[in-house]
């Protein structure tokens, strides 16, 4: 999964988990559990620095992918914001000739907004404020992505979620 705060990818990430029978592995959960922080507790500054990110996103994709190459179906839920870790995920997959594909949830800024300043009772810390400075470096040309509008009716988004895990 990739996309901004408030885009949806959790949301969709355990639509297709329930879809698909996928395990999802949330890197806010693991972020938290790295620094010891109670999930539904709120993570200080000190959890959202460079190296915690590094080390949270390792963890996160050295998981997934062990649980792949025991031939489970893996959903990484996190932003990857940041080229140089969807490279580090495909590099990784690659590794173990697991394919890979990023499902990038969309969704206009003003809904991205409204998502976060209404999110209660989820793990997530995001704020309209650390929202404010987030942005999604492009996917590079070869990039096996598909873009998700999680603003469509959920029809809609059911029908691409089904093809996600097609011919595997």
């Amino acid at each position: 999964m990739s996309g901004l705060s408030g885009s949806g990818k959790s949301t969709t990430a355990g639509r297709l988990a329930r879809l698909s029978g996928a395990i999802r592995l949330r890197s806010d959960a693991i972020r938290k559990h790295l620094a010891g922080v109670a999930l539904h507790e709120k993570g200080g500054d000190e959890i959202y620095t460079l190296a915690m990110s590094a080390q949270t996103y390792s963890r996160l994709i050295g998981l997934g992918t062990q649980l792949a190459s025991r031939g489970y179906r893996v959903i990484l839920d996190a932003k990857f914001d940041r080229e140089a870790k969807r490279q580090e995920a495909l590099a990784a997959a690659q590794s173990q000739n697991i394919p890979l594909i990023f499902l990038h949830c969309t969704a206009p800024t003003d809904v991205l907004k409204a998502r976060v300043i209404a999110r209660s009772g989820d793990i997530a810390d995001a704020t309209a404020a650390i929202l404010a400075k987030q942005s999604m470096e492009p996917f590079a040309d070869n990039a096996a992505v598909t873009v998700i509008d999680t603003t469509l009716a959920d029809d809609e988004i059911q029908q691409q979620l089904a093809r996600v895990f097609e011919g595997d």
